[in-house]
């Protein structure tokens, strides 16, 4: 009994030590600080307590350093200092910045929580304080404001955005493109995009949108949204050596070729980009869901698919390739199927963002047991 206390306690010890260890590349260097200082008391905070695990969003810590009398020290050489985590985690080096000193830190993709440390020369140590990493939404509903544009910079094989009023250090988007040629762009004037959103990192307006380019004309674009739920997370991207796995907010997986874009695997199948020479006879994207979840799909040419209602043929009761007058919505555990208007879901107003109006699954649930005879499948 004793023995196996000993291995429990060894057990806990390893699984929280901090093995992860950060300080500044200046570390070899002798020290600037003053022989004169100590410091007594180390505290530490977070400019935000909980980060999105993307692998794309990040954070700072601030580290305030006292003296034995409690005063705040701003004479302390920052490579002096050294972080230490559970987990593995991308830090840049402590800076001094306005009498603090911070250091910027990056959460690998879906990392857990990160149990964190500060020393000085290896003598004080402040208390462990712990940096939540989640993927799932911070809240429900967008808050009321309007972006006034939109920022973009490449990651690896993508291209992330964020609203203007969105802080720099986060991300509420992720989008590439397959240019072909290959068996789904088969001539180099079409492309077909995948753009994952989740603005404000809310549950409200998660949702994935293929845009199909058939040639160079914006106009002639075909855009589809789709909605996939429960919406239990926001969509994560893991840039793998050969592709690139997209999780999707109901926790099931996107799979695409890396060089390509093209899909290789998952919940989803699509077929070629349609370059029919008559545009007004051109289908919507070929993409075919075989998952568990609902998913609500919508479309329309030239223009926001919850918007677009020029075409008077109704979306298909198939796959809803086809038409683009109201919603189709499928539910991929019972095979059920539900057409709906638009406005069910969107107020017919051009402004930006669209909002879906169902801020919350349970909402959205009620909606599809009275209209559509079936609930939310649990994942």
């Amino acid at each position: 009994m004793r023995f196996l206390i000993l291995l429990l306690l060894a057990s806990c010890s390893s699984s929280t030590s901090l093995k992860y260890k950060f300080n500044s590349s200046k570390a070899y260097l002798a020290s600037l600080t003053d022989d004169s200082v100590r410091v007594a008391r180390i505290e530490l905070s977070f400019k935000d307590s909980t980060v999105f695990a993307s692998g794309m969003d990040s954070t700072h810590l601030i580290a305030k350093l006292f003296d034995q009398d409690g005063a705040l020290l701003t004479n302390v050489d920052p490579t002096d200092l050294t972080l230490s985590c559970s987990q593995e985690i991308e830090a840049k080096p402590f800076s001094l910045k306005q009498g603090v000193y911070k250091t910027d830190l990056l959460p690998r993709v879906k990392s857990p929580d990160i149990r964190m440390q500060v020393d000085w020369k290896n003598k004080i140590k402040s208390k462990v304080v712990v940096l939540k990493s989640s993927t799932s939404p911070m809240k429900d509903s967008l808050l009321p404001f309007h972006h006034e544009y939109l920022e973009a910079k490449a990651n690896g094989e993508v291209m992330v955005g964020r609203g203007s009023r969105f802080p720099a250090s986060g991300s509420e988007e992720f989008s590439f493109v397959n240019v072909g040629s290959n068996k789904i762009v088969k001539r180099l004037s079409s492309s077909r995009t995948f753009n994952f959103e989740y603005p404000e990192h809310a549950r409200q307006n998660i949702a994935m949108q293929i845009d199909d380019a058939p040639n160079e004309t914006i106009s002639h674009t075909m855009h589809s949204l789709f909605m996939i739920f429960p919406r239990n997370q926001l969509p994560v991207l893991e840039q793998l050596e050969t592709t690139m796995r997209v999780t999707l907010p109901n926790g099931e997986k996107m799979i695409f070729d890396k060089d390509s874009k093209e899909i290789i695997g998952g919940v989803f199948q699509e077929g070629a980009i349609d370059i029919t020479p008559d545009r007004m006879k051109r289908q919507y994207a070929d993409l075919k869901y075989n998952g568990r979840g609902v998913v609500l799909r919508v479309n329309s040419r030239g223009q926001s698919p919850q918007l677009g209602e020029f075409e008077k043929e109704k979306i298909d009761m198939e796959f809803g390739n086809k038409g683009s007058a109201e919603v189709l919505i499928t539910n991929g555990t019972t095979g059920q199927k539900c057409r709906r208007p638009k406005t069910d879901f969107w107020d017919a107003i051009d402004v930006a963002p669209i909002e879906f109006k169902f801020a919350t699954d349970e909402e959205f649930e009620i909606y599809l047991q009275n209209n559509c005879g079936f609930g939310l499948p649990k994942f």
